[in-house]
């Protein structure tokens, strides 16, 4: 499917097309889905949704978010999925994992053995294709004083939480930011999953980290209940805590592949040199714009991905990197009433959501269905699919609702957004969390 990509419009390094193709900012709200649905190799829909309203204004870029209140403090509420994790600290050699429903983290430091890496993420009730493994430890493992390298100079995120810093980097001839989030109990000796987030146009990397989206549109849009597109929440309701990463783009049209590969590049490095990474299990997820950043890299930084979570991706008006043979786990969502960024764009070159994610399908060795199920608009229901067949350890998934472009539909049949009920952040943690 990549080598039939002829892409329309490419972004190089001066960005002339907005968005997805649309010259409007990308904070409308949408329609929402429903609960979620799905087993493996199979469709399940379940209704509530409904319209929501044109989001106001969005964060400003190369800074500080405006407008949209926030709250700080510790992430907590949601309902955990994938189950908490049974692992931990090993007596007499190696770590005992344990994976439950979704998974469990990876273990801490042994007694009177080896340092115990302890179980893989995964267990039962995972999706076909995942095949959970051994974790990789980055050289920043066991390097006590990395977390204070690293955060050495940073500011508090105002309205964040305060587990995170914002920071700046060096790369590529330029100082960029970015905001990490490191958990409050960092375990040097614990590998932990790296999650990569990255903002839509109109963005920031600062609203990324307070959870502001859509703008003055619905409620628990804080950083406690969607700071990363509610990733964090669910991370730590199932005790699996994760590190993010939020980059901030440059301008209101913020990615460029060719010049901010780079920039992942950069930051890949310079944290798994300084804290302990599970190096086989690096995710990218993003929305809109970020989306297609996000899909950019599940092909040209296959090697470095174990998987990528798009929210309204597009595989055009973007530069695309060329094929790598590597396969990882892809999860695709998209609105079938999203007129910016839409599941089929009829520019006669295959390209919009639905391609980006049959390119992952076929390069999984999935089997292809005759027409991928798909939410029918008007019926306040989304469907996801999950596809059969593909290769082990890289599964995909897609689901489909009935909405515009927004990532954070409501799940409850109520109007509007919510950053507590959207539909997809449980999804998306438990695709991440079975790998």
């Amino acid at each position: 499917m990549k080598s039939k990509w002829a892409p329309t419009l490419v972004f190089g390094l001066s960005l002339t097309v907005t968005g997805c193709g649309d010259s409007t900012s990308e904070n409308p709200g949408g329609t929402g889905g429903a609960t979620a649905g799905g087993g493996s190799g199979g469709s399940t829909a379940t209704g509530g949704s409904s319209s929501g309203g044109t989001a106001a204004g969005g964060a400003s870029t190369g800074g500080a978010a405006t407008g949209g209140a926030s709250s700080g403090g510790a992430a907590t509420g949601g309902a955990a999925t994938g189950g908490a994790s049974s692992g931990g600290a090993a007596t007499g050699g190696g770590g005992t994992g344990g994976g439950g429903t979704g998974g469990g983290d990876t273990g801490g430091a042994s007694s009177g053995g080896s340092a115990g890496s302890a179980g893989a993420p995964g267990g039962s009730g995972g999706m076909a294709g995942a095949s959970p493994g051994a974790a990789v430890p980055s050289s920043g493992c066991g390097v006590a004083d990395g977390k204070a390298t690293l955060t050495a100079g940073g500011s508090s995120v105002g309205g964040g939480l305060p587990t995170s810093t914002r920071l700046t980097i060096s790369s590529g001839g330029s100082n960029r930011d970015y905001i990490i989030d490191i958990p409050a109990d960092y375990d040097p000796n614990k590998p932990y999953r790296l999650i990569f987030s990255w903002h839509q146009a109109f963005g920031s990397a600062n609203g990324n980290a307070v959870g502001q989206y859509p703008a003055f549109n619905g409620p628990n849009f804080d950083a406690q209940n969607y700071a990363f597109f509610g990733l964090h929440r669910e991370a730590t309701a199932a005790n699996q805590p994760a590190i993010f990463v939020a980059p901030q783009g440059i301008g209101d049209f913020p990615w460029s592949y060719d010049r901010d590969v780079q920039l992942f590049d950069d930051l890949l490095a310079r944290v798994t040199s300084n804290l302990c990474i599970d190096e086989s299990r690096v995710f990218t997820t993003g929305f809109s714009f970020g989306a297609m950043m996000s899909h950019a890299l599940s092909i040209g930084r296959a090697s470095k991905l174990r998987g990528a979570v798009t929210m309204a991706p597009a595989n055009y008006n973007f530069t695309q990197p060329p094929n790598q043979p590597e396969s990882i786990a892809y999860f695709g969502i998209t609105g079938m009433g999203d007129g910016t960024c839409p599941w089929v764009n009829n520019d006669g070159n295959q390209t919009g959501g639905k391609y980006c994610v049959l390119t992952h399908a076929e390069d999984n060795g999935c089997t292809i269905p005759g027409d991928i199920p798909t939410a029918m608009q008007g019926t306040n229901q989304h469907l996801c699919h999950d596809f059969e067949g593909c290769n082990e350890g890289s599964p995909v998934k897609v689901c489909t609702f009935d909405g515009a472009h927004t990532p954070s539909s409501v799940s409850n049949g109520m109007s509007g957004d919510d950053g507590l009920h959207a539909f997809v952040p449980p999804l998306a943690w438990e695709f991440i969390s079975q790998l």
